[in-house]
């Protein structure tokens, strides 16, 4: 599955389940940036939802043991992420193992993934190592494996 494919697949994949919820939602298509599905809640409240997809099995790492010791799934982010704080911005970071089966679903509030993305640089930044690893644009926005601050399947989320 190429990268455009794996990004669509987790924006349908998460529309289905918002959809199965009793959600009204839509994709933007790229319509509008930043946001990949649009969702009214019951209550008919408003949610921007942005949809990151990753095929990437779980990953260990020496320089994340202390905050991941069994391991985490990741996904791409970019230094513009630090910054995204939007109360109504939800991120829905899906996991995709086995096309034959259902995907893993986590969501997180734009505040936690900013925070998140913004210390872990900072902590990479400084983490010892024998070259300068400089300060380029890319992140990432780790989930430990086993979700202690279950994440997964959080939609509950969107019905504040």
């Amino acid at each position: 599955m190429d990268i455009s494919q794996k990004g669509l697949a987790g924006e349908f994949y998460a529309l289905a389940q918002l959809t199965a919820r009793g959600f009204n939602a839509s994709l933007t298509l790229g319509n509008t940036k930043g946001v990949d599905i649009l969702v009214i809640n019951k209550k008919n409240k408003g949610y921007k939802v942005e949809v990151k997809t990753t095929t990437i099995k779980p990953t260990k790492s020496k320089i994340f043991k202390e905050w991941h010791p069994n391991g985490f799934f990741y996904w791409i982010m970019s230094k513009k992420h630090e910054t995204l704080l939007d109360d109504n911005l939800v991120y829905c970071f899906v996991h995709i193992d086995d096309i034959n089966k259902l995907p893993r679903f986590f969501l997180v509030p734009s505040d936690l993934v900013a925070k998140y993305v913004k210390d872990q640089h900072v902590f990479y930044q400084n983490y010892p190592r024998d070259k300068d690893v400089g300060d380029g644009s890319m992140r990432h926005f780790r989930i430990d494996v086993d979700d202690p601050n279950g994440y997964e399947n959080n939609w509950s989320l969107l019905e504040k």
